[in-house]
């Protein structure tokens, strides 16, 4: 059947594939993304490259059929799709598999195959993604924001359209920290403003923090000491905890490309936005270092240290330099 990007939000339950395509690839990703969260028990996921189905079609039913180790569904998807995968699609519709399949294509031809095969079954779903508009780009944003429970200004909602280009995956993952700065959840709404933006944002264009963020989550105590001292009296704890955040967040995004099946190395030079050439090495060993949890663990860790030190009363700075140090001997220990 034909769909659009709502009706990702509450796939109906005999919905089996799901083909995303369009010019708007970043989109696509960041539903495919979305759908594999709609399936929580699911026993992680495989990524098959659509060339391999080229020469074995049958590959994809038996990858959709397979029990996963620890029993329930595994999530499948298809990367780089194109008219060659329509085999591997019919025959996945025609039989009995039990995991759910998210397939992404770019942008297909007037009178596609695929998307034809797709529609017509009433067991799939496929949904376009164009290369959005202002209003568009706007209105994706209100709708990314209220999964959070975030309620943005209009002027947020303008700066977030400006800073990530209309890229529905950078785009995310401003709102989740922003609604994690603002402490906004779903069954707890809260507002954010154009301040709130610009707070998760780089705090001190005039510092120098990457040897720092370097030393927490690459595990050099060592040098975490030493710039702690350099920024004692010149940097607030805050603005550190902020900019290992910001990392953090990064590592959070690779992994999951990791997790899917990418190297380090691929998931680095795939980042949008880019990642600065000099930086990517150093990047490539964190994201094999730390693992999901870890950074998700971490990443609270951080958050909550943040939030103590806006609170009157609190440890202050000297919380977040045990912190910071406790992350690095962390990641140093592995």
């Amino acid at each position: 059947m034909k769909g659009d990007a709502r009706a990702l939000t509450q796939l109906a339950p005999g919905i089996r594939l799901v083909l995303l395509y369009g010019p708007d690839t970043s989109a696509s990703a960041d539903h495919a993304r979305s759908v594999a969260r709609r399936f929580p028990d699911a026993d992680g996921e495989l990524v098959i490259a659509a060339a391999s189905l080229t020469g074995d079609p049958a590959a994809l039913v038996a990858a959709a059929s397979e029990i996963p180790m620890f029993g329930g569904t595994r999530v499948i998807r298809v990367d780089d799709a194109g008219e060659d995968v329509v085999g591997a699609v019919s025959q996945l519709l025609d039989a009995a598999a039990t995991s759910p399949v998210v397939i992404v294509a770019g942008a297909l031809k007037k009178g596609s195959k695929l998307v034809a095969r797709v529609e017509a079954a009433a067991n799939a779903i496929a949904v376009v993604s164009y290369a959005p508009d202002a209003a568009a780009t706007a209105s994706a944003i209100v709708d990314i924001a209220s999964g959070y429970g975030l309620r943005l200004a209009r002027d947020a909602i303008a700066a977030i359209a400006q800073a990530t280009a209309g890229d529905r995956g950078v785009a995310r993952q401003e709102i989740a920290k922003l609604a994690l700065y603002v402490d906004a959840r779903p069954d707890a709404p809260a507002s954010a403003a154009l301040a709130d933006v610009a707070a998760i944002g780089a705090d001190l264009a005039d510092a120098d923090l990457g040897a720092l963020v370097d030393g927490v989550v690459g595990g050099n105590p060592a040098e975490v000491s030493r710039q702690l001292v350099d920024f004692a009296a010149t940097v607030p704890g805050i603005v550190m905890v902020r900019a290992v955040a910001r990392r953090l967040w990064l590592l959070l995004d690779l992994r999951a490309a990791v997790d899917g099946g990418a190297s380090a190395s691929r998931a680095v030079d795939a980042a949008r936005p880019p990642i600065f050439w000099k930086d990517r090495p150093l990047v490539v060993m964190q994201v094999a270092k730390w693992r999901t949890g870890a950074i998700r663990t971490a990443l609270t860790r951080v958050l909550d240290a943040e939030r103590a030190v806006k609170r009157s009363g609190s440890a202050g700075d000297v919380a977040v330099n045990q912190l910071l140090l406790s992350l690095s001997v962390q990641a140093a220990r592995g």
